[in-house]
């Protein structure tokens, strides 16, 4: 054995990358569920990486790490904050790193990468919601207007609340809607029926609803980007494309409310609503689509709608 060693011959059975301290890695990301432990740790062991991560919906938070010099090396995060990124020009063009990734994202989703020959977003997931009341014989509007109904369960996502009660105000329902009760949920409870009667709550619809209001569901994209300042520019990219690998994707993507943005995940396990395709099936003419980051979000909701976080 010690022969082997001196000669420059690993013995057999031993990775060359166990005699390698891991390379850290720092990740933001906006939610957990966007890249979870278990995930992470299979990834670390493959790539001999250590991940720090920090999980914040901060919008600043996210700012100043994308402007540093050095920066984070990775984000996850919603594609409307990728485009105010990268309106600044703080995100790395990935199809300048791999011509093998934007392959992997199926065409209805290539319009997110921000232009013919950039790719600075690589989406992985999407979904659409819609808002439904615990009663399956009532309308939104239903709901809106009967004073029975109490409690309204909505994504807890700044820019989408703000766009909800925008909408809502110019539709002239806001003031009946504040009478109600509005909670909040994290991605993760998307993935519960209606929470409890006489309410209504912001779900993932995988057909169009015969009673949806317009305009009161939303189209959302989640994905990655390689800041411009990263330092791991390059093992980050590797880390995307273990991540994107129909092995990884198929492996973790029904342990989420999501449904895939790429056209190489296609496993018979997968249902066929789950897939990237399946948004040729919606009618998205009434669907909220948030195209950047409203960087005063949270004080809009505050200051126009008594509202708060």
């Amino acid at each position: 054995m010690g022969v082997g060693f001196l000669h420059g011959v690993l013995p057999q059975g031993l990775s060359r990358s166990y005699f390698f301290t891991p390379t850290k890695i720092q990740v933001l990301t906006t939610d957990e569920i966007l890249f979870p432990q278990e995930l992470r740790a299979a990834l670390e062991e493959e790539h001999n990486v250590k991940f720090s991560v920090t999980v914040t919906r901060d919008w600043e938070t996210f700012l100043a790490n994308a402007v540093s010099s050095p920066s984070v090396d990775l984000l996850f995060f919603p594609s409307f904050w990728a485009q105010t990124l990268q309106q600044q020009n703080l995100l790395s063009d990935i199809s300048e790193l791999s011509t093998e990734l934007p392959n992997r994202v199926a065409s209805d989703f290539l319009g997110f990468k921000g232009g013919q020959r950039n790719f600075f977003f690589f989406p992985f997931y999407w979904l659409k919601t819609g808002i439904i009341p615990s009663s399956n014989q009532e309308s939104f509007l239903d709901f809106i207007k009967s004073k029975n109904k109490s409690t309204l369960f909505l994504l807890a996502d700044e820019d989408l609340l703000l766009k909800h009660f925008q909408e809502w105000k110019s539709q002239g329902l806001w003031e009946q809607i504040a009478q109600k009760k509005i909670l909040t949920l994290q991605l993760e409870s998307l993935r519960k029926e209606v929470l409890s009667p006489n309410s209504a709550s912001e779900v993932p619809v995988i057909e169009n609803l015969p009673n949806e209001f317009p305009r009161s569901g939303a189209l959302l994209i989640w994905g990655a980007a390689i800041p411009h300042h990263a330092s791991q520019k390059q093992l980050s990219l590797e880390i995307l494309t273990t991540l994107s690998s129909p092995l990884y994707q198929e492996k973790t993507l029904l342990k989420t409310p999501f449904n895939s943005a790429l056209s190489t995940v296609t496993g018979n396990q997968i249902p066929l609503h789950r897939r990237a395709d399946h948004i040729r099936n919606l009618q998205l003419t009434h669907t909220l689509i948030i195209e950047r980051k409203e960087q005063d979000a949270r004080l809009k909701l505050k200051t126009e709608f008594n509202f708060a976080l």
